[in-house]
């Protein structure tokens, strides 16, 4: 901070150069805990996330705006019924979806999925119509889609996991293959239901490094009152190619997990959202991180967290975890802004930004990390 007995004439200059950039910091700012400035801010909105996808350097501009969510259920009449006792149409989600598929067409299909456990990976391949899953209960917590693969749960060579996969060639599914619910489809939405993975680490010996609830691979997609749950490497965000540029939006919804539970080089939106590192299973001697985001360093937007809550369950250590780091994939050089948001706790202060995984120390010049106008004990204000 300024101190107050320096020359007026010194803090107008600082003032001025301050606003004269995008991306100038906060007079608070430290080198490792940058801050933007209420003009810089500006470029980090929900509408310019969303507004392009496509390839990078060519991308196009709709201006997509999912803040509207999903839409109320009561609004929806379900196409395909889903209830895991037997009593709807399908038994299993993905058969609905393998329904909803072999429909075809450009309209949007509504399946409802009535409360329950259902014990599956689904897999909406990328030539599914527009389709709108939802719950019956309100409840997210009532509605559950779980499965326990790892990337290291064995599989036979010579056939993919599921087609929403590309892994036959491998004997072990694999970190991309490993969530228990896959989108590769556009235009997908879900509504009222929650993403579990159940692995359990240690179950197979070797690099226990992910076990994914949740795959977004496909664009436009809109989640709200959702809950993505697992361990390391819980939601993943990202097209099948590092070229593509692909968007999620996040409302009202629940994320779960310890270590780069967050992750993938797509860009996405998370708001009015409760994102919880689980403290548990690693202990609250434990150093570990929230965000992983392999933005690419061609594409400006990566994650945007705003008007949301990061908190802590379990014994996380105070002041332990790293809000995130650069997962230095393919020339990737992650950009996410958190903003107007409560921090908790356990999220160090003095420097939240880790080293990336290539092992480069965290600087602006590594990657593309910023924060704004937030609160609580982990925002260090």
């Amino acid at each position: 901070m300024q101190s107050s007995h320096r020359l007026s004439g010194v803090l107008a200059l600082a003032a001025a150069s301050l606003l004269a950039s995008p991306f100038a910091f906060a007079v608070s700012s430290t080198t490792a805990r940058p801050q933007l400035t209420s003009s810089a801010a500006a470029s980090y909105t929900i509408s310019k996330y969303m507004a392009q996808a496509g390839t990078i350097g060519a991308l196009a501009t709709d201006n997509w705006d999912p803040t509207g969510g999903v839409g109320a259920i009561s609004g929806f009449t379900a196409n395909y019924t889903v209830a895991a006792d037997g009593s709807a149409g399908y038994k299993t989600i993905q058969a609905a979806i393998n329904a909803a598929v072999a429909a075809g067409g450009s309209t949007r299909k509504y399946i409802s999925v009535k409360a329950g456990t259902y014990n599956e990976v689904v897999c909406v391949p990328s030539s599914a119509p527009p389709i709108t899953l939802y719950g019956l209960d309100a409840t997210a917590a009532n509605t559950v889609v779980t499965y326990g693969n790892s990337n290291l749960t064995p599989k036979s060579s010579g056939t993919a996991t599921h087609p929403c996969t590309s892994n036959a060639s491998a004997t072990t599914i694999g970190t991309a293959s490993s969530a228990t619910f896959h989108v590769n489809a556009k235009d997908f939405r879900a509504r009222n239901l929650t993403f579990t993975n159940s692995y359990v680490e240690g179950t197979y010996s070797g690099s226990n490094q992910a076990a994914i609830a949740l795959s977004v691979r496909g664009d436009k997609a809109i989640f709200e009152n959702v809950q993505v749950i697992g361990n390391q490497d819980t939601l993943y965000i990202g097209a099948n190619s590092y070229t593509s540029v692909i968007r999620a939006f996040f409302k009202s919804s629940f994320v779960k997990g310890d270590v780069d539970f967050i992750f993938g080089h797509g860009t996405a939106a998370f708001y009015g959202c409760t994102i919880q590192y689980y403290g548990s299973r690693l202990g609250s001697s434990a150093t570990s991180y929230i965000f992983a985001p392999s933005t690419q360093s061609t594409n400006t937007y990566g994650f945007l967290v705003i008007s949301s809550t990061l908190n802590y369950t379990g014994s996380a250590g105070t002041g332990k975890t790293y809000l995130g780091r650069n997962w230095a994939e393919s020339g990737a050089k992650g950009q996410l802004v958190i903003r107007d948001t409560a921090i908790g706790a356990h999220v160090r202060i003095a420097d939240p930004w880790a080293a990336g995984t290539n092992g480069a120390a965290y600087s602006t010049s590594t990657a593309r990390f910023w924060e704004y106008n937030n609160s609580g004990t982990g925002s260090g204000n």
